[in-house]
């Protein structure tokens, strides 16, 4: 896979790893503004190619290279340049694009100009929250590219406990996972009891009905 990652902050330090462990064989190329950090990110990342670019030379890159790129990750520290780039990542048909934003509050943004790959790394802190706090019920994660969700609920009764067995016996598109409180995991429906944790994963209405069945 050949993969173009646009930045040189925290965000693209990440992801240039994850990248790295997850397609080992393909190609990088991390485009990074300052010759400073093109320096440092060519010693701390030597497998990939670092070019230097000016901030309104990317989309000319993008454009010219567009045909041989199967990737384009806009992880700078300014969402207004990762918004840009993604644009004209798309109007290249680059097949797949992602952006990792820096502040939650322009999810919106992107998503209302068809941005479809969004990473928001301050997702985790009300997940973490939620499972810290031993919160009823919440979802846990959502797939980018298939409607599955993975969440998370406290069986706190017994009335809950009986409505969750009978709607997981019922419905084959969710799965479970018991933890019990001394931290015991099971599938086994027979050992479900209260006081512990399911993890349902499955087909996102299915999970998201039973979450709601739930929460009532």
């Amino acid at each position: 896979m050949r993969t173009l990652l646009i930045g040189g902050g925290h965000s693209a330090y990440f992801a240039a790893n994850a990248i790295r462990e997850i397609d080992p064989d393909g190609k990088l190329i991390i485009i990074e503004f300052t010759s400073e950090k093109v320096t440092v990110l060519s010693k701390t990342f030597p497998f990939a190619e670092v070019i230097l670019q000016g901030i309104d030379e990317v989309e000319d890159y993008i454009r010219n290279n567009g045909s041989i790129l199967d990737a384009v990750i806009a992880a700078t520290e300014s969402d207004a340049l990762n918004l840009r780039y993604c644009k004209i990542a798309k109007e290249n048909a680059i097949p797949l694009t992602i952006a990792i934003i820096n502040n939650p509050l322009n999810l919106e943004i992107f998503l209302k100009e068809g941005i479809r790959y969004i990473i928001n790394p301050y997702s985790l802190i009300s997940i973490e929250l939620s499972e810290l706090l031993d919160s009823p019920a919440h979802i846990l994660f959502k797939s980018p590219k298939t409607r599955i969700l993975l969440a998370s609920v406290k069986v706190s009764d017994s009335e809950t406990l009986a409505e969750l067995k009978n709607e997981l016996t019922r419905d084959e598109n969710v799965s479970a996972i018991f933890a019990s409180r001394s931290g015991e995991v099971t599938n086994l429906l027979r050992e479900f009891d209260v006081g512990g944790r399911l993890y349902l994963i499955g087909e996102e209405e299915s999970v998201k009905k039973l979450l709601k069945k739930v929460r009532r």
